[in-house]
């Protein structure tokens, strides 16, 4: 059975209020959990991030370079997963390579 990729998406629609029209935001996910209807777009943003970190596998089996390996830094990635520590290199932590933007910041 194929892993579930979790890609939420925030999806809006108009909704009639007591005041008027107004925009709703809710959160759905692939692998099936909704989260609840916001009138505010960062509420519904902050639930999918939020879905995301606690979905995301540990560190030792995260993508240390996601552009190189076609995935997403919260996915769990083949190539990454399995290595085994160069010796020598026991004391470091592994941490995704920053962007050159993040470098300089």
């Amino acid at each position: 059975m194929k892993p579930v990729r979790h890609r939420p998406k925030v999806r809006r629609w108009r909704e009639e209020t007591s005041q008027g029209e107004a925009w709703c935001y809710q959160v759905r996910c692939p692998c099936g959990e909704e989260f609840d209807e916001h009138y505010a777009k960062k509420l519904a943003v902050s639930d999918r991030l939020r879905h995301l970190m606690d979905v995301a596998p540990p560190l030792s089996e995260r993508c240390r370079d996601p552009r190189a390996h076609r995935c997403r830094p919260h996915d769990h990635c083949p190539l990454c997963a399995g290595q085994a520590t160069l010796p020598g290199f026991e004391d470091l932590v592994t941490t995704p390579t920053p962007r050159c933007s993040e470098e300089f910041a």
